[in-house]
């Protein structure tokens, strides 16, 4: 609705207008079911080094309270001559003074140009980071990443009505009428767009609090209807925060999993993350037996196991009686009640009775000498075991059951069976532990990091993050993860320190703008530094934030050359640093028609180079007359049709190289060269491809 307002306010016609505005009004009055909110506000975004035309929709540089959107009619030189279209006189300004407005739906085409890099181990890949608008870096990541990213992780506005985040170049404050719509709207670009990265196994976690979680609940239930979706308080705050009625301890993390029919997140038996819970039904304690030594209750020692002595360590005990409140009870299950009979003398189980009716009663007594167990609980509920009688024998035939404690009180025993030992637990949806405080493990570290206080508000504990990240990539060394609101680096920072402890190969691509708080940003305007100028820039999070951490956490040394103070969890020192390499790229902005044409294609190259997976130093990626093959890294580039013959005798000598792009303006000549590059490889055309990505994904904004 708020982009046919728009259109409205450009009726000139006042009857008209009014009699839509009406219209309008009377559609507001419908209600649906579901999530409610308009949809398709119109979001525009600053691009500074896009370049202006006649009739590019700009707004001053140096007068940032001015928010007039004016339209340039004409440039001459370093002059451009602006309107506002409201009958104003036009004037004219420096072309450096305009900052270039975008509407989204338009095609952009982005490019990467690196800034610096942080080279540590030759065999690793690059992590990269992106300053950028986050729409449009995702655009770009669909190019080089679509339907190959193991985990989204992302921490977004949480629209408390602080002013912490902008809409249409301002910030979102409480007294915004559409303050929520704003958010939502934000939020459901961008997610369309990050849907289409995840691989068909790939998992999206967002975190969030109270002040969007049910509108996010909601809209993540409409872009992603084929997932399941699980919530998981953390405990990030124990000491509460909040001035009226509860003090708040908690944020929620949206776990968004394909229904694979599978377990996608789990937590392996001995992983040092701490979000785990033995499950009630399956695990292998017992409220009779709470706080005793395994081998007091469970009386099983090498001489009789049922399996070779070297194996005992795949193998538990478990409790042969069910447990819980689930399918536990003799109603649920009767042919799962019986008696099991045992000789205390030798301490061994013998064998399993028949099944009782319900209308039977058990008998106590012994037979044969032998003393009958039954399933029933210290409370005298009638429980059932895990087997029917006849499985239950098998297993005793073969040596799994085995006696366990005494209990005096009942004069029965525990008894309990072998079972080789799962190699995951199902994680928890509650996290209380002191690892995920976000003050000590948050806000301390980053300082320890970055050697200043208040650098950047409420970063997450790197444990918190590391923890949600390891359910999802544990047991994928070589995942790709994907955070488009990186703020101050948290999740690179915590899969580099996955990547140091288990040798993993995964790699990070975080994207952050280099935003300026506005108390920062009124402060340096009065100083007359403004968007686009270095010193006002050298206060963005990119900048001031996130690429120090980055920097810092790898090679543990801060920026002003000293080494990071303090320890993590487990004794690492910060200064040691952590495996991996980093990348630092602006996000800007290319003529279609330059890049096309060839002129510009050294600003492609960084975009191929991430496709391709981040080996190699992007910084000396040179292309020669005819073709690009970088050294160490896994792509190759024919600039020269003519020269295929040549590039392909090339190409036979490089097995390593996986990705393959063919430039030309040719359909036929690329699907014969094509049809000669080896099996195995990805074939792509430029420019094509490139500009057919940004024209087909422009229109999730619409």
């Amino acid at each position: 609705m708020a982009v046919i307002d728009d259109l409205l306010s450009h009726v000139s016609d006042d009857g008209l207008r009014t009699q839509l505005s009406e219209a309008v009004a009377h559609l507001r009055r419908r209600k649906k079911f579901g999530l409610v909110f308009e949809e398709h506000i119109p979001e525009t975004v600053v691009l500074p080094a896009a370049g202006l035309r006649e009739g590019s929709a700009v707004m001053l540089r140096c007068e940032p309270k001015d928010k007039t959107r004016y339209i340039v009619e004409s440039i001459a030189g370093a002059q451009a001559k602006i309107t506002a279209g409201d009958g104003t006189p036009s004037r004219k300004v420096g072309v450096d003074g305009l900052l270039v407005l975008k509407p989204f739906g338009e095609p952009v085409y982005p490019v990467l140009r690196q800034t610096g890099s942080i080279d540590r181990n030759p065999d690793l890949p690059y992590h990269a980071v992106i300053n950028g608008e986050n729409f449009h870096a995702l655009q770009l990541l669909l190019f080089a990443h679509e339907g190959q990213v193991d985990c989204i992780y992302i921490d977004p506005p949480y629209n408390t009505g602080a002013r912490d985040w902008k809409y249409n170049n301002a910030f979102v404050d409480a007294q915004d009428s559409w303050r929520h719509s704003k958010w939502l709207s934000f939020m459901e670009k961008r997610l369309r767009l990050a849907k289409k990265l995840l691989k068909p196994d790939g998992v999206l976690i967002i975190t969030i609090d109270e002040h969007e979680v049910h509108h996010l609940g909601v809209l993540l239930a409409q872009v992603f209807p084929e997932y399941l979706r699980h919530m998981v308080s953390v405990v990030i705050n124990p000491k509460g925060t909040g001035k009226v009625n509860f003090g708040r301890v908690d944020e929620y993390a949206f776990f968004v999993i394909p229904d694979t029919g599978a377990s996608l997140v789990s937590v392996p038996v001995g992983a040092t993350a701490v979000v785990v819970e033995d499950d009630a039904e399956d695990s292998g304690g017992d409220e009779e037996d709470a706080g005793e030594p395994r081998e007091a209750i469970e009386g099983a020692g090498d001489e009789n196991l049922p399996f070779p002595a070297g194996e005992r360590a795949m193998w538990e005990l478990r409790h042969a009686r069910r447990r819980g409140g689930e399918s536990s009870y003799r109603s649920q299950r009767p042919n799962q009640f019986y008696a099991l009979y045992v000789d205390e003398s030798a301490r061994r189980v013998v064998r399993a009775g028949p099944s009782l009716s319900l209308d039977e009663d058990p008998d106590f007594g012994e037979i044969d000498g032998l003393k009958p167990i039954w399933p029933i609980d210290r409370e005298g509920n009638h429980r059932c075991w895990r087997y029917v009688p006849t499985s239950m024998q098998e297993l005793i035939d073969g040596g799994f059951v085995v006696m366990g404690r005494h209990n005096a009180a009942q004069d029965t025993y525990t008894v309990n069976y072998w079972v080789r030992k799962t190699t995951s637990r199902k994680p928890k949806t509650v996290w209380w532990h002191t690892s995920h405080d976000a003050g000590t493990h948050g806000t301390t570290l980053l300082h320890a990091f970055l050697g200043r206080r208040q650098a950047f508000n409420f970063p997450k504990s790197i444990y918190a993050v590391r923890d949600a990240l390891a359910l999802v990539v544990r047991n994928r060394p070589d995942a790709l993860i994907v955070d488009f609101f990186a703020g101050s680096g948290t999740t690179l920072h915590a899969a580099a320190l996955l990547n140091t402890a288990d040798g993993g190969r995964r790699r990070v691509i975080l994207v952050t703008n280099n935003e300026v708080d506005e108390k920062t940003a009124k402060a340096l305007n009065k100083k007359g530094q403004f968007v686009g100028d270095e010193d006002f820039e050298a206060h963005g999070i990119a900048h001031a934030v996130t690429i120090p951490r980055v920097q810092a956490a790898l090679s543990g040394v801060r920026q002003d050359g000293t080494p990071v103070p303090g320890k993590y969890i487990g004794g690492r020192k910060f200064a040691s640093g952590l495996a991996g390499n980093a990348a630092f790229f602006d996000l800007c902005y290319e003529d279609a028609d330059l890049l096309e044409t060839g002129t510009h294609f050294d600003d492609i190259v960084p975009l191929l180079w991430l496709a391709a997976g981040c080996y190699g130093d992007p910084g000396r990626l040179e292309a020669g007359e005819d073709w690009l093959m970088p050294k160490g890294s896994p792509f190759a580039v024919l600039l020269d049709e003519d020269r295929f013959r040549g590039f392909l005798a090339e190409l036979a000598k490089r097995p390593d190289i996986d990705h393959v792009w063919l430039v030309t303006d040719s359909e036929n000549a690329f699907a014969r060269m094509r049809s000669r590059v080896p099996a195995g490889r990805s074939v792509g055309m430029l420019y094509r491809d490139y500009l057919r990505n940004f024209r087909i994904n422009a229109r999730v904004a619409r």
